[in-house]
């Protein structure tokens, strides 16, 4: 029987109480980020328990800027691959993140087999006195938004963030965006926006200004569910596709959506917040600096987007999550890799699968089958080149347990060569974020084959057999005899 406490999710809040059910939260009584303690707690707790081990974490009282703020802020509601399987409706395998996280890929998969679509059920539109967002309204000089736990999370930063937003814009002619983008509190009622550039945001904000455009309406929506706020951040819905749409696909319903107080956007409405404003086309303002994902500081822009904002509404008692960015894990990532998995086994034969695992960004880890030397690196390199997180592909044998580093890391120190299985690529498009970057969104990738095949081409030899093989090889039931032997050892 299914845990009524499985997801999907229809909203933030439903997630939280999941967590709180299977105790993956952890409660923080008291703690001053005026001193970074919550920032320092979390780099700790990552330090002893690692990323997939780590609790969420519940600030049940927090001082941030000389205020008090009580059971309203949350963090690491991504990190452990359990939250991935429990999501999507699937019960989490004792002891084997790695398994919970493939049995969310697999289901993923096959939500989007038969048609190699992502199955999308529309929004629907209800009335704003059945919308939990409107629940409280704030409205013209009583919008201060640093009535709310924005926190800093590093002494370098510019200042408070959102970093958990979903960003939605709407144009004429491009249809509706939404994105997750930085977002720096720079007073009580401006917010700084940092879509990069060529990112689907900045598009439609430059389309709208070539028009001719003044300004143009944004809202930012905060808490919303597990999924929505996955495929906001991804590129899990090509361009002109709807993110929403999707959503509600892999929920099983459509996601409820209400029109802003200010504007004709539609916002989900079962978040906890919705920012709502105006952003000035000819004008922009200094932002950042910023710590980003890779776990270095950002570089200050000297011109960025900027909203003024008109509205808040939001839930009664509003919870947010802050990110912690650069020391936690984001956002769920199966549903990205099950739409990149999708993607690159139409264009190539042999792919099996990959995983970028974001703890470590960089790094893409590839599983393909047997298939030539030079097939395998012209793979690597096309999708090196297509994805900007791989800056580092590792190409592996089918066998070879991509979810798991050590395996990962083991291949890699037994059956690469660096000089006759690597490729260098001298230029591509890449990740803003990299610190690496003599140039701010291009660098250099590289694409390792650590596969049998690419030491076989190079020494006319058979690649030895791992010990293991030859013990399965002689003795082929020895580990389910050890199993059931000695189940309660193991």
């Amino acid at each position: 029987m299914k845990d009524n406490y499985l997801g999907p999710y229809k909203s933030f809040r439903d997630y939280l109480s999941a967590l709180e059910h299977f105790n993956y939260i952890e409660h923080v009584d008291m703690i001053d980020q005026d001193a970074y303690e919550a920032t320092a707690l979390v780099y700790k707790i990552m330090d002893n328990r690692k990323v997939y081990e780590a609790p969420a974490l519940f600030f049940d009282q927090i001082q941030s800027k000389g205020k008090q703020f009580k059971h309203s802020l949350v963090g690491n509601l991504y990190g452990k691959w359990d939250f991935e399987s429990i999501a999507l409706g699937i019960m989490p395998v004792k002891g084997s993140p790695q398994q919970s996280y493939k049995n969310a890929l697999e289901k993923l998969d096959n939500h989007i087999s038969h048609n190699d679509k992502w199955e999308a059920i529309e929004p629907i539109e209800i009335k704003a006195s059945k919308a939990p967002c409107k629940e409280i309204k704030i409205l013209g000089d009583d919008i201060n938004l640093h009535n709310f736990p924005f926190i800093q999370t590093n002494p370098a930063d510019g200042g408070c963030y959102i970093n958990m937003g979903n960003v939605i814009l709407k144009d004429k002619d491009l249809g509706r965006n939404i994105g997750t983008y930085r977002c720096q509190i720079k007073n009580s009622k401006k917010i700084s926006l940092n879509p990069q550039v060529n990112q689907d945001g900045w598009r439609f904000l430059m389309n709208m200004k070539e028009r001719g455009e003044k300004t143009a309406d944004v809202a930012i929506v905060l808490g919303t569910d597990p999924i929505t706020f996955s495929l906001s951040g991804s590129k899990v819905a090509q361009y002109g596709e709807d993110e929403l749409g999707i959503a509600g696909g892999i929920i099983g319903e459509a996601i409820e959506v209400v029109k802003c107080e200010n504007n004709d956007i539609l916002v989900p409405a079962n978040v906890e917040m919705v920012i709502e404003g105006t952003i000035p086309l000819d004008k922009m303002e200094e932002e950042g600096p910023f710590g980003e994902m890779y776990g270095y500081i950002g570089e200050k822009k000297e011109e960025n987007f900027y909203m003024d904002v008109l509205a808040i509404t939001h839930r009664e008692k509003p919870i947010f999550s802050n990110q912690f960015t650069g020391i936690t894990r984001g956002c769920l990532t199966a549903p990205i890799e099950a739409a990149l998995n999708r993607k690159y086994k139409k264009q190539f034969e042999s792919f099996m699968g990959l995983h970028y695992p974001l703890e470590i960004p960089g790094f893409c880890f590839v599983n393909l089958e047997s298939s030539s030397f030079d097939e395998s690196m012209s793979i690597g390199t096309e999708i090196s080149k297509s994805l900007k997180i791989a800056k580092i592909t590792v190409l592996l044998d089918s066998e070879v347990d991509i979810h798991n580093l050590h395996d990962v890391l083991h291949a890699i120190g037994s059956r690469w060569q660096p000089f006759s299985s690597s490729e260098i690529i001298e230029k591509a498009n890449a990740l803003s974020g990299d610190p690496s970057s003599t140039e701010r969104g291009k660098g250099s990738r590289i694409v390792i084959n650590a596969m049998k095949n690419s030491n076989q081409i190079q020494t006319n030899l058979e690649f030895a057999k791992t010990n293991r093989e030859c013990l399965e090889a002689e003795f082929p039931d020895v580990f389910d005899q050890i199993n059931t032997k000695f189940k309660d050892l193991i």
